[in-house]
Formats: C-alpha cells, structure tokens, sequence
C-alpha cells in the first residue's frame, strides 16, 4: 500500500489553496499577495539551494506519518537526505552528471551496501539529479525563461482570478530585514472553482493501490497475483511464470558483467525467491479478470488513509511566510485541517503541518557523501573492469567512510550470501508495492538493465 501518495496528495491541495487560491495571503501591489506570490514562483527556479522540509500528518488525531528531508542542489549535481520519525537517516541519494549513488542492501548482521549507477557525462538518458533539488514539494523545476514565459503570466492571471475579493484576509509586518506574511482560510471562503478543482485532484490521483499476494511455487513455476484498486473497483493480475536456477556459467557471466549481452533477445527477467535467484524460463503468462466492486475486506488491515478517497474538503488552511527585502522566499509553514470521505463513505479529520526552509541560496553545491566514490566509479572504470561504461554495481565502506574498491561488484548483494531472506519494498522501481519476499523482475531496457531495479527495506 502506498500511504505516501495519499499524503502527498493532501499536502498539494494544501499547496494548492495557498497557490492557485492564494487565498491566505492577498492584498495589493507590493503587499504580501503580490510579494508571496514572486517569492513562491521564484523559489522553484532555485538552482543553487538548500531545502529542508517537514511534513507531519495527523489522522483523528493520531499522528500518521512524518517525512522530513534534506535536499543540497547545486548546479550538477543534488544529495537528498530523507529521516525516519526519530530524525535518523533513512535513505539517501547522491547524484551528478556521470554517478547516482543510494543505500542498495543490507545484510542480517547490519552490514550496508551501497547501488551505484555509472554512466558517462554526455548520457542524457538517466540524470537523476536533474529536477530534484531544485524544487520543493512535487513542483517541477522552471528555468529563467519558462519562469518569464507567457505561460507563466497566464498562470498568474489565473492565480489573481481565483482569489477575487479574499486579497484582504492577511496581515503582513516587517522587522530585522524580514517581511512576515500570515493569514487564515477558512472552509466559507474556498472559492467554489478551488473546490471544484480539489474535487478533480482527488477523483484523478486517489483511490490508487497494488498489493502482491503469493499464490505458489514449486520449485519450477511460480504463481502470484498483483491486485489493483482504482476508483472502487478491483482488478487481479494472475501471473505464471516458469522458472529455473541459474547455471554455473550464467552465474559466473553475471559476476563479469557479460550475461546480457549472451542471453540477448531470450532473456525474460528474473524472480528473486526467498533470497534465490531464479532465471525465467519464458514470458509470464498473465490472466486479468474483470474488475469487481472493492469490499471493506479489501482493506482489512489498512490505516484509514490508505483507503482511496472519495471527497475532501478544506476546514481551514493557516500560512505563515518569511521573504527578505530582495523578495527572495525563506520559509513557509502550513498548517491545515481538512475532512476526509472515503470510498465507503466512512469520515476523518485529517490535519497537515508542513514547513519549508530555504537556505544557502546561490552558493549551495553538494558534495558526493562517499570519499573516493567519484574518483573510482568512473565510466573509464566501468569499461575497463566490466565492459561496459554504463553500468551497475554495489560496494561496501571502509571503517573511515570511504568506498571499499575491492568489494565493488556487479553482483546483488543477496546472491553472495544465499540463505539471505529478501523483504521487498518496492517491486519495478515501486510500481507494484509488495508484502512478498518473492519478486519479479522484468527484462530492464537501456544502459541500466544489468541490475534488478528493486530496492530493498533496509531493517
């Protein structure tokens, strides 16, 4: 189940009301509608920033969830740090114009390895380091000439056409250099297109769920579906897929880096079984049944936001803001209350916090966290060593932090130690949230396709 969407729904209609409805800060030219507004349009042309966030998430007045991170972007390259509830990093990502680098496994006796994606600095394919800094929320990046566009001064028309007359419900002051921007929302005065428009949000991005559920596997063929909810009704894929172990010399072609490029067109992906690495023998075969109503069966153990959603509606949004005199956004915190409906008509009272905080504007440049990672992992290293310079590979630490060279390998982690039992997270790069410890993994196009793209609970 994928509670995160559902929170970062919420969180974005939130986001929405204060954008588009700009409906908690307004006033006139020069005031804190027209000098929020620039602020927040400009921060997500940021390039060389700081951003941290939280956003805490309350369900009938338990706490649900509580994301917090850190993003350092600079101009080729971003790291972005996300923490657990209790403020202990949780997952990372390093990434520059030639190298990705995150958490990859780790072992029962808690030892860490690291994923690595190498590839050349003229690759334009995979950059994951373009767009993820340089925003905050689910914005994308704009660039100078798109901020100044004319599609952006449309967008704006729109943004001064929804919040009408509410321009007068904030109140702004000033002191040691800050302008302080704050207002309250409340549900009577969301502009009926606004609520229209949350309606729409809610309808198109709710109500999403896969779950895998393991039917059989003999040793030769293995069964499992893969449930889909939308929009209340729901879908099961059966998949049959026959399988076998890997060969000796298979086995010793994944290690080199050659196996691909041998088993050519032939290769149907992998099924990664209690740890074990098996080999599909052929495509899967899949039967989809018709969908059916979704029952309250369906959710048995579900928390009530994992439920799709059938309405919300704003209780109030409170903002407060701080801009400096140059106009330049420093933080912005959000706290909003709202009343959920889901599919089956049950209700909740859901309150967000969320707090952004923008720093080391223009100077920020992050730095690759793993001593001697760029050095080493290098598309020339790639092709001397493996064959290829696109390639993926895991690695260990030394005790003072560095990358440990000797134990760069193509090889996934579980497969040197095969009695390792796998707890799945995320199935196709998330595609198919599992519960399972078995996974399948189709053939990977691209540069990229020589690692499962799986990623892994680390407890």
């Amino acid at each position: 189940m994928r509670k995160n969407v559902a929170i970062r729904i919420l969180c974005l209609t939130v986001a929405i009301v204060m954008l588009s409805g700009a409906a908690v800060y307004a006033v006139v030219n020069g005031s804190p509608y027209e000098t929020l507004k620039k602020a927040l349009l400009d921060a997500v042309t940021y390039r060389n920033v700081t951003i941290d966030g939280q956003m805490t998430m309350t369900v009938d007045g338990v706490v649900q969830s509580i994301e917090k991170s850190y993003i350092v972007n600079g101009d080729n390259s971003s790291l972005i740090y996300y923490f657990n509830e209790d403020g202990v990093e949780s997952w990372f990502n390093y990434a520059s114009e030639s190298l990705s680098i995150n958490r990859g496994y780790t072992e029962d006796d808690g030892t860490m390895w690291y994923r690595a994606n190498i590839y050349p600095k003229s690759h334009n394919g995979y950059s994951s380091y373009a767009g993820v800094g340089g925003s905050f929320m689910m914005f994308n990046v704009l660039t100078a000439e798109e901020r100044s566009s004319a599609q952006m001064r449309f967008a704006e028309l729109l943004m001064d056409a929804l919040v009408g007359d509410l321009k007068n419900n904030v109140m702004m002051d000033s002191g040691d250099g800050i302008k302080n921007i704050r207002g309250t929302l409340t549900e009577n005065q969301v502009p009926e297109l606004l609520k229209a428009g949350v309606d729409l949000l809610v309808e198109q991005s709710g109500g999403y769920y896969h779950e895998q559920r393991d039917i059989s596997f003999d040793g030769n063929v293995y069964v499992y579906e893969l449930i889909q909810i939308s929009h209340g009704m729901k879908t099961v894929h059966r998949f049959t897929t026959p399988v076998r172990l890997l060969t000796e010399e298979e086995a010793r072609d994944m290690e080199d880096g050659l196996f691909y490029s041998k088993a050519g067109d032939s290769f149907h992906g992998f099924s990664y079984i209690d740890g074990i690495t098996y080999l599909n023998v052929e495509e899967s075969e899949i039967v989809i049944q018709n969908p059916v109503p979704v029952v309250r069966e369906d959710f048995a153990v579900a928390d009530p936001i994992d439920i799709p959603m059938k309405s919300l509606t704003i209780d109030y949004v409170h903002g407060e803001a701080e801009v400096d005199m140059d106009g330049v956004l420093l933080s912005i915190n959000l706290r909003g209350a709202a009343t959920l409906t889901n599919i089956f008509g049950d209700t909740h009272a859901v309150e967000v916090d969320f707090t952004v905080k923008f720093s080391d504007i223009g100077v920020s440049n992050p730095a690759c966290p793993i001593p001697g990672a760029e050095q080493l992992l290098t598309a020339e290293y790639a092709k001397t060593n493996f064959g290829n310079e696109y390639m993926g590979v895991y690695f260990k630490l030394n005790e003072d932090g560095s990358i440990d060279a000797s134990s760069v390998t193509t090889t996934f982690p579980g497969e040197l130690d095969r009695d390792v039992t796998l707890k799945v997270q995320d199935v196709l790069s998330g595609a198919y949230p599992s519960q399972s410890s078995y996974v399948v993994v189709s053939p990977v196009p691209g540069p990229f396709q020589n690692q499962p793209s799986t990623e892994f609970d680390e407890d």
